[in-house]
């Protein structure tokens, strides 16, 4: 597997029902089409998927946290 494929590091929480969404995240990375990437969704004013995965980096030295500072462009 190239290193654009290899498995990335994801952590978080997703309500169950969610499940398919942190699945959905997971193969982003897998399929090399993520580097880092974070995803948070609200439903009713409850949080049900807070997700962050892959690295900060190109050459893949620093893992995104939980805390990782991004700019957004669109949301």
């Amino acid at each position: 597997m190239s290193a654009e494929g290899a498995a990335a590091p994801i952590d978080g929480t997703v309500d169950p029902a969610f499940a398919a969404v942190r699945d959905a995240f997971a193969a982003n990375f897998e399929a090399g089409l993520e580097l880092g990437a974070c995803l948070a969704v609200s439903v009713g004013g409850r949080n049900v998927v807070d997700l962050w995965g892959g690295h900060l980096d190109a050459a893949r030295t620093r893992p995104w946290q939980r805390d990782s500072l991004v700019c957004v462009f669109s949301c």
